[in-house]
């Protein structure tokens, strides 16, 4: 069975200001990162008869004295589980094992939303002899800055050690490689020290002689959280109190945990007494999910569970002024904008999957956009802000960067899909009114689209893309589905049968219409099936997936035949389009292989060469829920 290698591994993915990886093949190989590969570092470690020995993390390059290198417990094996990442190490003295727990349990969104990890170490002696053993563990100050260069204060609660930023400008900065600059970064654990992160060269924790409550430099005083313990077996809690998450439409907006908990204090005070009964919720959860992907392949069950929490941790929950779930995403490493409708569509099928109200949650954003006086077009608009900043467009009104056709289909689709999970009307009948704007619109322009930007223009705008039209037509339907207006549904077969005719190619389908010679990935075809539509024969999908058995790569298939770049979501959407169990083992395999063995390490990518292997742009991205397209 073959090895898999994760791009980067999950340590503390809470959401996208909270989110520390490990970049390494080994956790001591490396500094662990946040999601676009800064330094945000944690160690860990053991103290063996006065010898300390490395689990966690390395010297820092940044450092102007040398450091000996530490001895390290090698590691000797690594899983990657949805919520839980496990690593296990040995050497001739103990058995190690340090688990990463994020509990982001779908279906239980006041665990869900509560901005903590925990890591539980075990120890085991296994030479039979007697020890003096010692666990360590600290996380930098910069996790609580977006720039080394500002200060930061320290203190202690009667459950933690904590840092800030010393001036406290709340949701003052928004971006896409920009990050929390604000709150508070809690150690919760006992016996914990404020250390000297430049002063390891024995790698002990070196407790400050100075007040605890001054100001220190980030970069110049490297202050580190720390604890150590003589206890084999615990549990530390790393939490972040941000204080205000999210600015809505001009309001600073609450924690979604404070709908249950009277503050941040209760809430991790909770959460620690609260691990052993959360640790068993995440086990069986993420069982039960293993289970169900393995019965799809091995290949796919481990592709799944790395990219978990991932497609959860982009995203941050909270409530609107009506009391209502917004799951607001980030563009992670594209431009950081802030609920994003063509992110939303594909990473819907992991939360249809485990909880729909999330999908509504990231789509009540664009529907109080498109009502409110700041939005005067007839179609869908593209986003609502830039991270943390949801309050309009991250373009202008007037600026060509919309994306018409393609926005008005993906709120159609989305909303008739969570109506189908839920099997109910009540979310589609409440914006009625903006998606009969919006079928119109693709009524009028959207079977034979001009030219326009839509989600995949990388290699640039094409007009008459046959793939947005047929967005455009299974939105059209969809809509006369939702509403049972049989005038919209019949227009939609009209317009399939048009297109199924139109669009022949020797193989499979052209790019656009008019353009022979020409193809391109048809994955919008899939919502046609999971809408139980009808609108397309079977000889078309099998025509479409039996081509693309021609023009697959060593690491997948290309997006379109303009370039061999690939996009790993709708890669996976296409294996739904047929039940040629062969073509899914092949595509997922080729995921697999890549994920693998690609040299660029960051949390996996949708963008990438497959050719090569080698990454375009784009980490850390919530449309790799996408993949859980074969679970429904």
């Amino acid at each position: 069975m073959k090895q898999f290698r994760p791009t980067a591994v999950p340590l503390i993915t809470t959401d996208p200001y909270f989110s520390i990886w490990s970049f390494a093949d080994k956790l001591n190989e490396d500094v662990t990162r946040n999601w676009a590969g800064r330094k945000n570092g944690m160690n860990a470690g053991i103290m063996i008869d006065g010898k300390y020995y490395s689990l966690m993390g390395i010297n820092y390059a940044e450092s102007s004295r040398y450091r000996p290198p530490a001895a390290v417990i090698p590691q000797i094996s690594l899983e990657v589980k949805p919520l839980i990442s496990e690593y296990k190490f040995k050497n001739d003295i103990v058995d190690v094992t340090l688990e990463f727990v994020t509990p982001l349990l779908p279906d239980k969104l006041n665990i869900l939303s509560r901005p903590l990890s925990y890591i539980e170490y075990d120890i085991k002696v296994n030479d039979g002899k007697e020890h003096d053993i010692t666990f360590y563990f600290d996380i930098s100050a910069e996790c609580c800055v977006n720039s080394w260069k500002e200060d930061v204060v320290c203190g202690k609660t009667d459950y933690s050690i904590f840092c800030k930023n010393k001036v406290q400008n709340i949701l003052k900065e928004s971006g896409d490689d920009c990050f929390v600059n604000w709150g508070e970064l809690h150690l919760v654990a006992k016996n914990t020290y404020l250390l000297d992160g430049r002063d390891k060269s024995l790698y002990k924790p070196i407790p400050r002689e100075a007040d605890i409550n001054k100001a220190y430099n980030a970069c110049n005083e490297q202050p580190l959280l720390g604890m150590k313990s003589k206890k084999t077996n615990d549990v530390v809690v790393i939490a972040y109190n941000f204080v205000k998450p999210l600015e809505y439409f001009g309001k600073q907006l609450d924690e979604y945990y404070l709908k249950e908990f009277s503050s941040f204090d209760e809430m991790v005070k909770t959460a620690v007494s609260q691990y052993p009964e959360i640790k068993k919720m995440c086990r069986d959860f993420d069982e039960r999910l293993m289970s169900e992907a393995r019965e799809i392949g091995y290949e796919y069950e481990k592709v799944v569970s790395l990219v978990f929490r991932q497609a959860i941790g982009a995203h941050k929950l909270s409530c609107d002024e009506n009391g209502e779930i917004i799951f607001i995403s980030k563009e992670c490493y594209s431009n950081g904008c802030a609920a994003t409708l063509d992110v939303t569509y594909p990473s819907m099928p992991l939360f249809l999957k485990y909880n729909p109200e999330l999908v509504k949650g990231m789509l009540r954003p664009i529907f109080k956009l498109a009502r409110s006086n700041a939005w005067n077009h007839d179609f869908a608009p593209h986003d609502v802000g830039v991270y943390p900043l949801v309050n309009g467009l991250a373009y202008g009104l007037e600026n060509d960067a919309h994306m018409p056709v393609e926005e008005c289909g993906n709120a159609i689709i989305a909303t008739a899909a969570v109506c189908k999970a839920q099997n109910s009307s009540a979310f589609a009948l409440e914006n009625k009114d903006l998606l009969k704007v919006w079928a119109d619109y693709l009524l009028e322009n959207g079977y034979d689209p001009k030219e326009q930007l839509c989600t995949d223009d990388f290699a640039g705008s094409w007009p008459h893309n046959c793939n947005l039209s047929i967005k455009s037509i299974i939105a059209i339907a969809a809509y006369g589905k939702m509403f049972d207006e049989a005038c919209y549904t019949k227009t939609a077969m009209e317009l399939a049968a048009k297109w199924e005719k139109e669009t022949k190619a020797e193989m499979g389908t052209i790019l656009a219409f008019g353009s022979e010679n020409t193809w391109s990935v048809k994955y919008n075809m899939i919502w046609d099936k999971l809408l139980g539509l009808n609108l397309f024969g079977e000889e078309t999908y099998k025509r479409e997936v039996e081509m693309y058995k021609t023009k697959m790569c060593r690491y997948g298939l290309p997006l379109d035949c303009r370039a061999d770049y690939g996009k790993l979501d709708w890669m996976a959407w296409t294996t739904v389009m047929s039940d040629d169990k062969e073509y899914r083992d092949l595509v997922y395999g080729k995921i697999f292989d890549f994920i693998s063995e690609t040299p660029d390490r960051v949390p996996v990518t949708d963008y990438y060469y497959v050719t090569s292997g080698r990454w375009v742009n784009f980490q850390n991205r919530s449309v790799m829920g996408a993949l859980f397209i074969n679970l429904l």
